[in-house]
């Protein structure tokens, strides 16, 4: 079911065990969105389950936010394509069903005959004093609402508690409460309820009834005529809550007497009680959908991406370990994302509601270091003017990551093992003894083993942060993985810099894939944000890319690539300058004007090194 973008509304059944998605009108499902690719994605079940195919789409397919390329999906995933979203559902989902109404603008007010509360006769005493019972039932199920209401803090629940309960009094057949923001805004939910079986037949509301009820701010009444084609007898109660008119309460009764005047005195009296409710729940579920939207964006650099064999077996080591309190130990070169893994095992663990706290033991000096992480007392040093509590400290029962540990001075090394073994520690200049409760996630891109071997850090420490260790495989030996995450920073640097964004061109993909990227995830990011940041089009082109990429060859060359021709004569320019110096790479970069160290990496970039030797 399409829930948002130009084609909101279409409801589509997998049939034959496969559906295809795009833009193209063969497709099964077409949406009509430019960022839609002709050919999207598809849908087909499998003996796993149900299963999302990426059909190299140009913009990507997301699964509960997460760009994928094959993804088994579960009841309610949300997938999106452009600008379209949608709601994979294996069974009938009852509260989407209960929303579907239609709206009518064929019947005109001058067929109808309607009144508005101003307009109604007010019982008098005489006549409520002849029927006790009634009254007693009314009152019965107001106290009924009231103490319901309260204890419902759901939307849907609540909307169908109350249309249940109001038409145990009101002889409606069917029933809705449509929310709207403003009188003159399209609504933007609905909840409906039947007295019969047929629940997915949706109940069709008529539009001017519903308008007059707001813009009134009474309740309609209206009755068939003599002649007309309409049949039933509608009542339409506005809900005017504190600050807004929220929406409407829209019965309908098939039966020939209708609705009654204590029918709709009594509906008055709940719409007046259950508007605020609803004004109360709709400002928490904005607020709810504005954290969720706030959390997501806070954690857009926390996503763990990534299909090959080395990332499953990674995303794999977090859920295996993320419920234990085992030290954890995670190596990887410098821009693998190993900090994204400490967040993820956090995350995932029953200390997620604690704190995660961060140190860079490289990038602390040594003499700041010990307080950095154990806290000091007040006076304990020269400029020490308060007690200051420490990184192990402050993590409380969280986590404590320890980033670029094979840093870590030798001194600090035999107080950090103190820590590990007895889990405790004094703050500088203090006496008291602190228990650590944290767990402790380590990384490192260092060779542990050839700095023990070298003397530079110890072997006891070794062994007691290798408990449990995983290796992040650098970018390079996953290249399967390029495509998507540069997919998923250029949705998210689109959307930071408000930029339209279609795709990546084949050309600039195929220069993504030809680099070694020496700096991993993060020279990818930076790439791929260089390109939004730079970009004038509503596609990444080679040209928006930085030049280190440029200067590598494509996997698929072509004679007439203009960034190949310039590769080119490049290399050339620097075979001649090589072989006029007879091999002094200092003297051939003076020539072309460069500095050595950016000549040698253009021979390597370019691959001419073999070529070079051959001179």
């Amino acid at each position: 079911m399409v829930t948002s973008g130009p084609s909101k509304g279409a409801i589509v059944k997998l049939t034959g065990g496969q559906l295809s998605v795009g833009r193209e009108s063969s497709n099964d499902l077409c949406l009509q969105d430019h960022l839609v690719s002709r050919k999207h994605c598809s849908i087909s079940e499998t003996d796993a389950g149900f299963q999302l195919v990426d059909l190299d789409s140009h913009n990507g397919s997301f699964v509960n936010g997460t760009p994928v390329r094959r993804k088994l999906l579960e009841h309610g995933d949300t997938i999106r394509a452009g600008e379209c979203e949608l709601v994979f559902l294996i069974t009938e989902d009852e509260e989407l069903v209960a929303h579907m109404v239609q709206f009518r603008d064929d019947a005109a007010l001058d067929a109808l005959a309607t009144i508005t509360t101003h307009q109604l006769r007010i019982p008098s005493s005489v006549d409520a004093s002849s029927d006790v019972g009634r009254m007693a039932r009314d009152l019965n199920a107001l106290f009924k609402i009231a103490n319901a209401i309260n204890s419902i803090h759901e939307l849907g629940a609540l909307q169908r508690e109350l249309l249940q309960m109001i038409c145990e009094v009101a002889p409606a057949d069917s029933g809705a409460i449509v929310i709207t923001p403003t009188v003159e805004d399209e609504p933007t939910s609905s909840c409906t309820w039947s007295r019969g079986t047929d629940q997915a037949a949706p109940l069709r509301i008529r539009r001017e009834l519903m308008q007059r009820a707001l813009w009134e701010r009474a309740a309609v009444l209206s009755h068939p005529t003599a002649g007309s084609a309409e049949a039933d007898h509608v009542l339409c109660v506005p809900l005017i809550a504190v600050e807004r008119t929220v929406g409407v309460l829209y019965l309908v009764s098939t039966s020939a007497a209708g609705f009654e005047e204590d029918h709709v005195n009594f509906v008055n009296s709940v719409a007046g009680i259950a508007a605020v409710t609803l004004e109360n729940v709709l400002a928490l579920e904005a607020l709810r959908d504005e954290n969720r939207r706030l959390q997501a964006e806070l954690d857009l650099g926390g996503v763990i991406l990534g299909e090959s064999k080395g990332m499953r077996q990674v995303q794999d080591f977090i859920g295996r370990v993320a419920h234990g309190d085992s030290t954890v130990l995670i190596r990887g070169e410098s821009g693998t994302g190993k900090e994204l893994v400490a967040h993820a095992i956090h995350r995932n663990s029953p200390r997620a509601p604690q704190p995660f706290v961060a140190i860079n033991c490289a990038a602390i000096p040594e003499t700041l270091l010990e307080s950095e992480l154990f806290g000091h007392e007040k006076g304990a040093f020269t400029g020490a003017i308060a007690t200051k509590k420490g990184k192990l400290e402050v993590a409380e029962a969280g986590t404590i990551f320890l980033d670029e540990i094979g840093d870590l001075p030798p001194a600090m090394q035999a107080k950090m093992l103190r820590v590990l073994q007895e889990n405790e520690f004094q703050r500088v200049g203090g006496t008291r003894t602190l228990n650590l409760a944290a767990r402790v996630v380590a990384a490192t891109n260092k060779n542990l083993e050839e700095a023990i071997k070298n003397g530079t850090f110890r072997q006891d420490l070794y062994y007691r942060l290798n408990v449990v260790s995983v290796v992040v495989p650098p970018l390079r030996e996953r290249p399967d993985d390029i495509p998507l995450l540069a997919i998923y920073f250029a949705a998210k640097y689109a959307q930071k810099c408000k930029r339209s964004l279609k795709g990546i061109s084949t050309e600039a993909r195929s220069r993504l894939m030809s680099y070694s990227w020496p700096g991993n995830v993060r020279e990818l990011e930076n790439a791929i944000e260089h390109a939004i940041v730079l970009g004038v089009t509503d596609e990444i082109l080679p040209e928006d890319l930085p030049v280190a990429l440029l200067e590598v060859p494509t996997q698929e060359r072509s004679n007439g690539d203009y960034h190949e021709q310039i590769n080119q004569l490049k290399k050339q320019l620097i075979i001649d300058a090589v072989a006029k110096t007879q091999g002094n790479y200092t003297e051939a970069a003076k020539s072309l004007g460069l500095h050595p160290n950016y000549l040698h990496r253009l021979i390597k970039n370019l691959d001419i090194k073999a070529e070079l030797k051959g001179e």
